[in-house]
């Protein structure tokens, strides 16, 4: 008998919820539809691309829509196996909460994995690879839309000038590049001509010279270098490249890195509240999933009807105050009002207690609400 419960309840949630994700999800992903339209537009993206962007930008959207997805399940689930009196029929065969707890627990451990494997890896991957693929887009355009006779400093350090430019070979001629070196010294490349070579790194733009001479004169100005050159292979950087772990944003780290920049700020003295924070927030959001099981059973089995609420309802008022406390719990953590750590986790520390509490009063088949009607009014007016 509890096997058999256990997988009808587990088809139960298991429904609404994958139905509940891929609606959440694509709804999120409309949000970057504009972006990605003005992208087809202007730089002429392909298939690939798009593929890419939609795959990167997923995971930001999935550490939220699983555990919102798996509350939803579960509300919807039990609101109506409760309006068909099924959870009656449940408790006369001898089962309680507790055995219909079970599946619900063991669904929320599959939900809790999915969700860790999106916050440990695939998030920081999503951002990191969406940050190259808008380098790449960059870069391919910039390279394909140099014009003649104009001046360029979108290059890290660099100012480039093009007298000529062959459209359909792509061969310049009349090559002027002034290069800001080391020790304010600064580099100035004649060339008569030069193309951009196929980079053997991602990141990387190669411009070759042909026939040409450097200039170079030193910051106190006593001395002047010129050093000709039949080829010269120059090293370009744009603006915003990718890749260098110094550049990193938070997002963009994974779990060894944002331990690794948290020790590295201790050991300086700073702050390493920020990285403390987003360490624990992969763990946090996940285990959330827990909380809702406890809190979606027995908020489920309510008389919903008579409340005039749906599964839906209940779950979006939950997950709203759930995130408003996270919110606020961890700008405490970051301004040091708080402890971080205690701030990441106080939310789900708050709804752990509050449904233990929910279970508890519903396993007795005692009202949710401690007090009983009209106490609080009662209260009142003895005032």
């Amino acid at each position: 008998m509890p096997g058999i419960l256990s997988r009808y309840i587990l088809k139960e949630i298991s429904v609404p919820f994958f139905l509940s994700l891929a609606i959440l999800t694509a709804t999120a992903l409309l949000s970057k539809a504009v972006k990605l339209i003005e992208l087809m537009v202007t730089q002429g993206v392909g298939g690939s691309f798009i593929f890419w962007f939609v795959a990167s930008v997923a995971p930001s959207f999935l550490i939220y829509t699983l555990p919102i997805s798996f509350l939803i399940g579960v509300l919807v689930a039990f609101t109506r196996l409760s309006s068909d009196s099924e959870v009656t029929a449940i408790k006369a065969s001898g089962l309680g909460l507790r055995a219909m707890l079970r599946p619900v627990l063991l669904f929320a451990l599959f939900v809790y994995g999915a969700a860790l494997v999106v916050t440990l890896y695939l998030f920081p991957w999503g951002n990191l690879n969406l940050k190259a693929l808008f380098f790449d887009a960059s870069k391919d355009r910039f390279v394909s839309g140099l014009e003649e006779k104009t001046f360029y400093d979108r290059f890290k350090g660099i100012v480039l000038y093009v007298d000529k430019i062959n459209a359909r070979t792509g061969e310049m001629e009349g090559i002027f590049i002034s290069e800001r070196g080391g020790k304010e010294e600064t580099n100035v490349f004649f060339a008569t001509s030069g193309v951009f070579s196929p980079a053997t790194e991602r990141y990387t733009v190669y411009l070759k010279l042909d026939d040409g001479a450097i200039h170079r004169k030193t910051s106190d100005g006593r001395t002047y270098h010129i050093a000709g050159f039949a080829s010269y292979t120059l090293e370009l950087g744009l603006a915003g490249q990718p890749g260098a772990a110094g550049d990193k944003s938070n997002r963009e780290l994974y779990l060894g890195e944002l331990m690794d920049r948290a020790v590295a700020a201790e050991a300086r003295g700073a702050d390493p509240a920020p990285y403390l924070i987003d360490l624990h927030k992969r763990f946090a959001l996940p285990a959330s999933v827990f909380v809702f099981a406890l809190l979606g059973l027995p908020l489920g089995i309510q008389k919903i009807r008579a409340a005039k609420f749906t599964g839906f309802s209940i779950a979006l008022g939950v997950v709203l105050t759930y995130y408003v406390l996270s919110t606020a719990f961890e700008a405490l953590g970051e301004s040091g009002s708080l402890n971080a750590v205690f701030a990441v986790w106080a939310s789900d520390i708050i709804f752990l207690i509050a449904g233990i509490f929910v279970f508890f009063r519903a396993s007795k088949d005692a009202p949710l609400n401690p007090f009983p009607s009209g106490f609080l009014a009662r209260r009142g007016g003895a005032r």
